[in-house]
């Protein structure tokens, strides 16, 4: 059964996170959850102090974009039911701004073996061109994730999708994370990825089930 006030509970708490960890501005990100059997979403409203959300605040829309009682959702609530429609394996979406990911994602670099946590629960990021708001952008978004788990746009902020809002959330953390690690390695000459070796390593020990 779909706990509504407690996903709306934990909506505003990941806002939390994303802003206390310098991964949104007050007037960037957005969270969503599904419920399929009631065929609806919450979503982050738009136009609010993202830190200061509360579960009054999150909308219900249902999955043909129409607002359930009141509120105005986030402007990408076009992305949140795209990527719904073809991942319907999925329960959470989380957009974010990570800084230094964009930055360096956009500039052409992208991380692949930083660390074990990023081969864990990143992996195989898919970096999309920038388009404006559109039909283009979200063919973009949703092809990329429909082959990964995270996709960066260029020169805006990272999509992810999960069985859970923790699951996406902590992927983008990690991604910030790593990205951190390659601009600090690259001020003393670089940091080695790991090995395919390592890398097999990793996903034996903590990806791979008996």
């Amino acid at each position: 059964m779909f706990d509504e006030l407690k996903y709306r509970e934990e909506i505003c708490e990941i806002m939390n996170r994303l802003y206390s960890k310098g991964l949104i501005s007050s007037v960037g990100g957005n969270t969503s959850v599904i419920s399929r059997e009631d065929n609806f979403i919450l979503i982050t409203p738009t136009g609010l102090d993202k830190m200061n959300i509360k579960p009054k605040d999150i909308v219900k829309v249902g999955l043909n974009g129409e607002v359930i009682g009141e509120g105005s959702p986030s402007s990408e609530i076009i992305n949140h039911l795209s990527i719904y429609k073809e991942r319907t394996d999925i329960f959470a979406i989380v957009h974010a701004h990570p800084s230094t990911a964009v930055g360096i994602i956009s500039a052409g670099y992208i991380p692949r073996s930083v660390t074990p946590e990023y081969i864990v629960m990143v992996r195989n990021l898919i970096a999309v061109d920038f388009a404006t708001p559109g039909e283009e952008s979200i063919k973009g978004l949703t092809d990329a994730l429909k082959k990964s788990d995270i996709a960066l746009l260029k020169n805006h902020g990272v999509f992810s999708v999960g069985f859970s809002l923790m699951q996406a959330f902590s992927r983008i953390e990690v991604l910030e994370e790593a990205s951190k690690i390659v601009v600090a390695g690259k001020a003393f000459g670089g940091i080695p990825e790991l090995t395919d070796k390592q890398i097999d390593d990793v996903i034996n020990k903590y990806v791979k089930k008996s």
